[in-house]
């Protein structure tokens, strides 16, 4: 009758504790689920401007005359970075209000592109412009495939890569599908979903594709049923190992 109890005992254990087992596991998808399709052409390589980015600009007269002239002599080298007086964010429409030429769009430019569309613009009211941007704000969120455990990475270089970024957080872990790594990101008001195999050397040509500012790399955990069900069913064996201790005690006992 024991047995019986007990075995009752670890079957209602188990079956409780199976709505846990890889629950860490995110952005799941159905078998049928339809991935958009990764973009692999050279202009994927370049950075591109979204919304909320914060960007740094500046901009020079007679094609960036007096940066050379300090570079080039003794006289203490001016911060024409801008990082703290000239910054712009992009707004959740994709604009950007700068001095004279005002409100304009830019969401989706490149760094070179931007530049050349500010050099254009501020042409009308200066001579020879030379414009500088930088993205201050960039990053990303992989998750390596350790559960729910992610890393933020700071995108600090124009054109990094997909398997350059997962390299940053630290490559995948032991658990990690490689073969299933999940990038989403979001385009206007659509959240895009791209699956990237690198367990194969065709991956490659997708994991060339440019991370972009607020992007998700997801790497898919394998899946742990066996260990977790050790782990869920540990504290039950432990106390059914103390009941039938005592319970054999007890026998003697009486």
């Amino acid at each position: 009758m024991l047995n019986r109890l007990l075995f009752s005992v670890l079957i209602c254990a188990l079956f409780f504790n199976s709505c846990t087992i890889n629950k860490d596991i995110m952005f799941k998808t159905d078998k049928d689920y339809v991935f958009d399709q990764p973009i692999i052409d050279s202009s994927s390589i370049d950075y591109r401007l979204a919304a909320t980015d914060v960007i740094a600009f500046d901009l020079y007269t007679n094609e960036g005359a007096l940066m050379l002239q300090f570079t080039t002599s003794d006289l203490e080298t001016p911060n024409y970075g801008g990082s703290r007086d000239f910054t712009f964010t992009v707004d959740a429409d994709g604009f950007v209000e700068f001095p004279v030429i005002g409100r304009k769009y830019i969401v989706g430019y490149s760094i070179k592109e931007l530049q050349d569309y500010l050099e254009e613009l501020y042409s009308f009211q200066f001579n020879n412009p030379y414009a500088i941007v930088r993205v201050l704000n960039r990053r990303c969120i992989i998750f390596t495939g350790n559960g729910a455990r992610g890393v933020v990475v700071p995108l600090e270089n124009n054109g990094i890569s997909v398997i350059e970024a997962i390299a940053l957080a630290g490559g995948g872990q032991d658990m990690a599908d490689i073969s299933q790594v999940k990038l989403i990101r979001k385009i206007g008001e659509e959240q895009n979903v791209y699956l990237i195999d690198l367990s194969t050397i065709d991956g490659i040509k997708y994991a060339n594709m440019s991370v972009q500012a607020g992007d998700i790399i997801y790497i898919v955990p394998t899946p742990q049923v066996g260990r977790e069900i050790l782990q869920d069913v540990a504290p039950f064996t432990s106390v059914i190992s103390s009941l039938v201790i005592t319970y054999g005690i007890l026998a003697r006992l009486f």
